[in-house]
């Protein structure tokens, strides 16, 4: 697992903020990647906001973050992602953040 600078930006941004945890952390060793992601979620960098906002899916809650599929997922203790171990609380926090500030594809 790869740690970030755990300054929180004021404004979280997808592509710089939120998009390299996914690629460090989740679309690697096809866990979250290739032809056969898990959990049929694709998070590698050319269709991972895709994957995250299908509203079918129900990944992302831009009202209550820390109830998304996406977020308890990462902090669950039974069935962590990444199985390697939890994300580190910086990273945690920049993706709460992103979602609150509506989950925007910047």
């Amino acid at each position: 697992m790869i740690k970030i600078d755990c300054h929180t930006p004021d404004s979280a941004k997808f592509s710089a903020h939120v998009l390299p945890v996914l690629i460090l952390n989740c679309a690697n060793q096809n866990c979250h990647s290739g032809n056969s992601p898990s959990g049929k979620l694709n998070l590698e960098a050319a269709v991972a906001y895709k994957s995250l906002t299908d509203k079918k899916a129900g990944y992302i809650d831009t009202l209550n973050p820390k109830y998304s599929v996406l977020y308890s997922s990462m902090v669950s203790s039974s069935n962590p992602m990444p199985p390697s171990g939890k994300l580190d609380d910086c990273s945690l926090e920049i993706i709460e953040k992103w979602m609150q500030q509506k989950a925007k594809n910047n």
